[in-house]
């Protein structure tokens, strides 16, 4: 079978979620294209992915590192453009390569351009609709969000949508999932795509061994994730508040492969990138992250307390923290009020949740099985187109 993927470049998220599905799709013998960009693009790079480069999309960002609605629409004047040469360049790859089944994960382009040539396609995503918030512009918010409602009408030209979730009402996305009745019928609560399990990982005190921390103490662990500008933010304001854990087992991942050395100060280690980001989840007691549904699903999975701090007005990232928090899963920080005192209560706070919640969640990732599940359905329409 001969199978497309085309992954959302926005970030590590999509990559990293699509990652395991084209690799398990190569290993059952199929033949598989990639194609993505930006800091997707990079991360399957460097992940041995042979990849194609396609023209990027984004969301302007604030210096502060949040969602901009003026530097959105403005980075965005020439978006008709640069969506149609994206799915001129699908086109031409899928005509070339003339797979029997198309995956988009998150990218409308790869969906008009498998329809546009008759091939099916499947649709992985986590937010079918998902406003724009915004203390100021009003105006251009109603204009932005009346533009961006036009999207699900992309993902229902599918054979069917996967949603990287779980279920109701579990969801952690739930805020950015809003069905239309006729749109419910299309979509599968898949669960979360992951390439490993827990149980292939040590318990968390052999984890914190094989990384060198002491096993009888926490470990926080801090992923530093999304595109370059958010990861900046992030990194330069925990960082400034780290003090204030001075006292706790703490792994830093700065989030950029192929940078420096690590540092040590005191009981924190800072490395550039995790070559094993499961076994640091393994390992860690409370993890600090931005919101992104990929980072959020992965910490409950192996079972890690949260301290999320969403990209200031980011829709997606407000609601996936709101709604983690919600279940007992997390604590959530403004980043605007973040500091040494802040950071500490919310780490302290992290660790004193109930395991109820977590039990839960991981008896329900693994018996979801999402990955197993996205590949059968891709398996199952690529027969079917002849495959």
């Amino acid at each position: 079978m001969r199978a497309h993927v085309a992954v959302c470049g926005i970030g590590f998220g999509h990559a990293s979620r699509s990652l395991p599905i084209i690799r398990r799709l190569l290993a059952r013998g199929h033949d598989v294209t990639v194609t993505s960009y930006g800091d997707g693009l990079s991360y399957l790079k460097a992940s041995g992915v042979e990849v194609n480069a396609v023209t990027g999309v984004d969301y302007g960002r604030s210096p502060d590192g949040g969602v901009s609605v003026r530097w959105t629409i403005l980075r965005n004047l020439l978006l008709p453009l640069r969506v149609s040469h994206q799915i001129l360049q699908e086109m031409a790859l899928i005509e070339r390569w003339r797979p029997e089944v198309v995956l988009s994960d998150t990218r409308a382009s790869a969906v008009i351009a498998a329809r546009a040539l008759g091939v099916p396609v499947l649709t992985l995503l986590n937010q079918y609709r998902t406003a724009i918030i915004h203390r100021k512009h009003q105006r251009a918010v109603e204009v932005a969000n009346a533009l961006i409602d036009l999207v699900p009408r992309v993902w229902n030209l599918s054979e069917k949508v996967l949603v990287a979730d779980y279920p109701p009402p579990y969801t952690i996305s739930s805020r950015n999932l809003p069905l239309r009745e006729s749109e419910v019928r299309k979509v599968e609560f898949v669960g979360p795509v992951l390439g490993v399990r827990r149980d292939e990982y040590p318990e968390r005190e052999g984890a914190k061994q094989i990384l060198g921390f002491r096993p009888d103490e926490p470990l926080v662990c801090v992923l530093t994730t999304g595109p370059a500008s958010e990861r900046k933010s992030f990194r330069e304001r925990v960082l400034g508040a780290l003090e204030g854990i001075a006292d706790l087992q703490v792994l830093f991942s700065l989030g950029e492969p192929g940078s420096g050395g690590k540092q040590v100060k005191g009981k924190h280690l800072i490395v550039p990138w995790l070559e094993d980001e499961h076994l640091a989840l393994s390992a860690a007691d409370v993890v600090i992250s931005r919101a992104g549904q990929t980072t959020v699903l992965k910490s409950i999975a192996f079972g890690c307390r949260m301290v999320l701090m969403p990209v200031p007005d980011h829709a997606e990232q407000t609601g996936n923290a709101a709604s983690a928090a919600s279940k007992g899963l997390a604590v959530v920080v403004d980043q605007r009020d973040l500091n040494p005192d802040s950071l500490r209560s919310a780490v302290l706070s992290a660790l004193e949740h109930d395991d109820a919640p977590f039990s839960f969640y991981a008896e329900l990732t693994r018996s979801l099985g999402g990955l197993e599940r996205v590949l059968e359905l891709v398996e199952s329409v690529g027969r079917c187109s002849g495959g």
